[in-house]
């Protein structure tokens, strides 16, 4: 015995013959699986219709989406959740697939030399360096945040990278 097929079931089955085939493609991408890509589809639109009170949803083709890619989501942690259980604990004797401890002491050093190095310039030619490398501002931004013109600008960026170098050059790494 069957009851009338509700305004929310009939959207879903419009929804399912109208995006199906881009939901699955979707899927596929984000997972990088798509022998999988149907089944998580389906899963999508089942979570989607659901939903209790579906008829007033706004936007049901763009809340599919939404569930689609969790859904996609939730697979790939599940499947790398598999993997890692899989795997077993780490092998001590392995090699770390990370930086060698000297490298990173290495760079460390250096980082902080480069640090000391932006501290000592003027001010203003600082703020400016900070505001071009940090920012990502352009010569005019930074122009207009200082009151001074884009020359000024590409003067400054060019004096501290003058006095980085000569900074980096006479203060050798030590061990």
């Amino acid at each position: 015995m069957t009851g009338p097929v509700s305004a929310w079931t009939r959207k879903i089955a419009e929804l399912f013959d109208a995006h199906r085939l881009r939901v699955e493609r979707a899927i596929a991408r984000r997972t990088g699986d798509p022998q999988t890509a149907g089944d998580l589809a389906q899963d999508a639109f089942l979570r989607l219709a659901r939903l209790p009170d579906g008829e007033a949803i706004q936007n049901p083709a763009g809340l599919l989406y939404v569930v689609a890619d969790r859904v996609a989501l939730d697979h790939c942690r599940a499947a790398k959740r598999q993997r890692l259980r899989e795997a077993g604990p780490p092998d001590e004797e392995l090699p770390s697939s990370g930086p060698a401890a000297d490298m990173v002491v290495e760079r460390n050093q250096t980082m902080a030399r480069l640090r000391g190095a932006i501290d000592s310039l003027p001010p203003k030619t600082r703020d400016v360096f900070l505001l071009y490398h940090v920012e990502g501002l352009p010569y005019r931004a930074i122009g207009e945040r200082l009151g001074i013109s884009p020359r000024t600008v590409e003067y400054h960026l060019r004096t501290a990278l003058e006095q980085c170098r000569a900074h980096m050059k006479r203060r050798p790494l030590r061990w």
